[in-house]
């Protein structure tokens, strides 16, 4: 199975939107999915000018359920992005000093 194929497989048309980015049936992470399918096809726009798509899991129990890229929970073993706002709040007073 190609996450990233062009038309999409059979087990996601009767796909559950779950407001929450788990299993709606069981509340198995998409981690545990046992198949991925992202409509890269038909990105939406967000106020603020990013996509999002929307991603299909087929869960181990069976069921199948769809949720917003944007909904994504955080990864644990990134690093946070900085906000434009917060950028040079923790830098050093020196740090744009050129030596």
């Amino acid at each position: 199975m190609d996450a990233f194929a062009l038309t999409p497989p059979p087990w996601t048309e009767p796909a559950l939107h779950a407001f929450e980015f788990r299993c709606p049936k069981c509340g198995e992470t998409s981690q545990e999915a046992e198949a991925v399918w992202i409509n890269r096809r038909s990105p939406v726009f967000t106020l603020d000018h990013r996509r999002k798509w929307q991603e299909f899991y087929k869960c181990n129990c069976g069921a199948a359920w769809w949720a917003w890229s944007s909904d994504r929970p955080p990864n644990p073993f990134e690093s946070p992005e900085s906000d434009s706002e917060n950028e040079g709040d923790d830098a050093s007073p020196d740090s744009d000093l050129l030596f």
